[in-house]
């Protein structure tokens, strides 16, 4: 995110945050609900049990309920982990009876209503309750009512233990789902960010290098205009000045848009390697000579499929370069090796070459060597050059020539 414009910035905060409310919303919904499942469905076989039992003693009605309890024993029907009680209600009282110690010690009210179940303290146990209505055969106006009681203290503790656990979890979740959402965030909007820098780049590249330019061009017309009778021979001078500066900013303007399109463009495998390379070099031959350079090629087959304008357009550059700082009867060697893992295009000169300390910055936009300034250029060309490698995803490195000048390499993988 290092040079990234603040809108870019925010833009990607804005959409990390939509995706973490995303994640919350759906995954958070998902995984509460699974929590909640499993919390309460131990529960609510509890329950469901409670109330099937309360509803068979029920069904039975409250002499024969009475008459297993006075038998001695609470534990009827197959179900030893439940207690019961029966409750006779009159006008004014209700009596509780059951032959469950615990109970009978307690005494727990009736409470709710019937067919209602319930979470009771009892005793300073935790119990789940169902009271489920009965009858009688003798004559009367009471009511009877048999109450299940299912202890549950290790299942209210686990569910205790369930929310206590829940909150170091819920953090990490946070935490996850917060990581997760910036890196999908930086991941799907780096595109973006990619190209608006590109353009914002080549906007601030092109305002800068042309401000001289246009200052020339400007300050040469107000002179014409200055004598507006003059001949055009007579401001030939300015006019050529000004031609010459146009030109420096059409190779400016050229060579920001090769470096946007040598990072960007996708590769187009029309053709192999060493074939645009031998076109290249053929192309150039004739240039070195008349320069009186000598131009030495030494080209290896290779296989690998390249985009032909692109690598013609590398080669072009790296050639170029080196006949323009080089001297008469200096040589220029271009080699393309073939290696196990892909290939080494390598070229390399005799000529001026530049100061060890500056070998890193050569690749810079607009940076030019100390001692090359007074030849002409526009600093863009080696840029131009590792857009392209890079954007192929190869890698490209300068090192001193032995015993003088330049050697530019660039090493592209087999796909």
């Amino acid at each position: 995110m290092v040079g990234v414009d603040r809108d870019i910035k925010k833009r990607w905060m804005v959409f990390a945050l939509v995706n973490l409310l995303l994640v919350i919303l759906i995954f958070g919904a998902l995984i509460a609900g699974f929590g909640a499942y499993v919390a309460t469905a131990q529960r609510s076989a509890v329950r469901d049990g409670v109330r099937g039992y309360a509803e068979e003693l029920a069904a039975l009605g409250a002499e024969e309920v009475r008459a297993a309890m006075n038998g001695g024993s609470a534990q009827v029907f197959g179900s030893p982990e439940y207690r019961f009680a029966l409750y006779t209600v009159t006008s004014g009282s209700v009596m509780i009876e059951t032959a469950d110690e615990f109970l009978g010690i307690n005494a727990p009210a009736l409470g709710g209503r019937a067919g209602e179940g319930r979470l009771e303290t009892v005793g300073g146990h935790s119990f789940e309750t169902y009271t489920a209505q009965t009858y009688s055969s003798s004559e009367g106006d009471a009511y009877y009512y048999v109450k299940v009681f299912a202890p549950c203290d290790s299942l209210v503790a686990a569910m205790d233990e369930i929310s206590v656990y829940c909150i170091p979890f819920v953090i990490a979740f946070i935490v996850v789902a917060v990581v997760f959402s910036f890196v999908w965030g930086y991941i799907a909007i780096k595109p973006i960010m990619t190209d608006y820098v590109k353009q914002k780049d080549f906007i601030n590249d092109m305002s800068h290098e042309i401000r001289t330019p246009l200052a020339v061009i400007k300050g040469n017309l107000e002179n014409v205009l200055a004598v507006p009778d003059s001949k055009v021979s007579e401001q030939a001078d300015m006019l050529y000045a000004s031609l010459e500066e146009v030109d420096y900013m059409s190779d400016i303007s050229s060579g920001l848009l090769n470096i946007v399109r040598g990072k960007s463009a996708g590769r187009s495998k029309e053709t192999k390697m060493s074939d645009v390379m031998s076109e290249t070099v053929d192309m150039f031959a004739d240039m070195a000579t008349m320069a009186n350079r000598a131009l030495i090629a030494n080209i290896e087959y290779c296989d690998i499929p390249v985009d032909r304008e692109k690598i013609k357009q590398l080669a072009s550059v790296l050639i170029e370069n080196a006949v323009k700082y080089t001297r008469e009867g200096d040589r220029i060697t271009v080699r393309l090796k073939n290696t196990k893992d892909g290939c080494v295009f390598t070229v390399a000169d005799t000529g001026i070459g530049v100061p060890k300390a500056e070998l890193e910055s050569i690749f810079d936009r607009f940076y030019r060597a100390d001692n090359a300034k007074d030849i002409p250029g526009t600093g863009l060309g080696l840029s131009i050059a590792k857009a392209i490698v890079e954007g192929m995803g190869g890698t490209i490195s300068a090192a001193s020539n032995v015993p003088c000048g330049l050697e530019i390499n660039c090493r592209f993988k087999r796909q």
